[in-house]
């Protein structure tokens, strides 16, 4: 994308922190970041828009898991807490 025109915003500094950490989880530079959040929120056609982030869609196709599959990964995985030997629940 050719980047032809600059516009000077001032924002407070709380929102440019905020960009800047998600531009480094993103691993963009602030200026791509900003593009990038710009883009995404000016999209004309709803049906071009990720309103469910990068994997929306990364999936389709696959099963989708029921209640009882996530009740049983819960209890695989919370349902040994605190009954560790010598500790107090």
């Amino acid at each position: 994308m050719v980047k032809d025109a600059a516009v000077t915003v001032r924002i407070p500094l709380g929102l440019k922190r905020r960009l800047e950490a998600l531009a480094r989880r993103e691993r963009r530079s602030l200026s791509a970041q900003i593009t990038a959040v710009l883009e995404r929120d000016t999209r004309d056609d709803a049906s071009e828009a990720e309103p469910g982030g990068k994997l929306l869609g990364r999936y389709a196709g696959t099963p989708v898991p029921s209640d009882a599959d996530v009740v049983e990964v819960r209890r695989l995985l919370w349902g040994g807490l605190g009954r560790r030997s010598g500790h107090a629940a």
